[in-house]
């Protein structure tokens, strides 16, 4: 009786997660740490529109067709203030479906810069639904803008 009750108190401790993880963490037990809360993305105006960045600097958007289930290009100018294109800034975009968070996400990709000083990225939109675009600027590796832009497929 000794035995099964000190194998019942064993098991019992066993289960119950170790001190040192958060509230919520459990490791091999099912559970999943809790998410880390998302930058603040305010909203931008649809493609083709100036949209601020900071210091009279400003950016426009758009893509090489309809958004619609496939692949599409995502295209980025980045202008200075006088209105000449730059190029020296980072400019990386997550796609995700809100609806579904993470399970579709691509994370922070870097746009690359045309020959033409465009930034540009594949984007795979690979189901209907509601889909949300995060795009983040970095000079010198500090955050200029943030902004979303969401949609429907």
């Amino acid at each position: 009786m000794k035995r099964h009750l000190a194998l019942i108190l064993l098991a019992g401790v066993l289960l119950l997660p170790p001190a040192s993880l958060p509230a919520g963490e459990m490791r091999g037990h099912g559970m999943m740490k809790a998410a880390v809360p998302a930058a603040d993305y305010p909203p931008m105006p649809g493609p083709g529109k100036k949209v601020p960045i900071g210091e009279g600097a400003y950016l426009i958007f758009g893509f090489d067709k309809p958004l619609k289930m496939g692949t599409v290009i995502m295209s980025v100018e980045v202008f200075t203030a006088d209105g000449k294109k730059d190029t020296s800034v980072e400019v990386k975009v997550d796609a995700d479906m809100p609806s579904m968070r993470g399970a579709h996400g691509t994370g922070d990709r870097p746009l690359q810069v045309s020959k033409r000083g465009d930034y540009v990225l594949p984007v795979h939109i690979m189901m209907p639904g509601d889909w949300e675009l995060k795009l983040t600027v970095l000079k010198a590796g500090k955050v200029m803008f943030r902004g979303r832009f969401n949609f429907n497929v």
